[in-house]
């Protein structure tokens, strides 16, 4: 009985996030965040560049989208779709004004419910749905 006190003793010290008597793990500790086993985070095995490579590319496909589809929208809504110029650029402008807005909606969903990265994951799913049933 003494063992099992003394080895559950031992993991919760591994895993509480008070740990006074070690200054060097609780400089490496996130403080209030948890990984997806509620354990304390560690700054030495989260963040830095394996997820800002992923973020990074995300935005730069997403430029990528959005310049491609600008520069070409006043001659597809004129043209193929016989839009007048005044409406095309009504239409063009409803667009760029949604594209300029909707990081907003996505800013209160990440605050108010899903947190920044589980926001990013799935906003990254739908865009790469929503592409892929565009074009293929």
């Amino acid at each position: 009985m003494t063992h099992g006190i003394l080895k559950l003793k031992r993991v919760n010290r591994l895993h509480h996030v008070d740990m006074d008597d070690s200054p060097l793990v609780n400089n490496n500790l996130v403080n209030g965040a948890v990984d997806y086993k509620n354990r304390p985070v560690l700054r030495s095995q989260s963040g830095c560049w394996r997820s800002s490579y992923f973020i990074i590319s995300v935005e730069v496909a997403e430029r990528f989208a959005y310049y491609g589809v600008s520069s070409n929208l006043i001659t597809y809504l004129t043209g193929p779709l016989g839009q007048s110029t005044a409406t095309a650029a009504e239409n063009v402008n409803v667009w760029s004004g949604t594209a300029s807005l909707l990081p907003l909606v996505g800013a209160f969903i990440a605050d108010a419910f899903l947190g920044r990265y589980l926001t990013i994951v799935i906003a990254s799913l739908i865009y790469i749905l929503v592409c892929d049933n565009l074009y293929f």
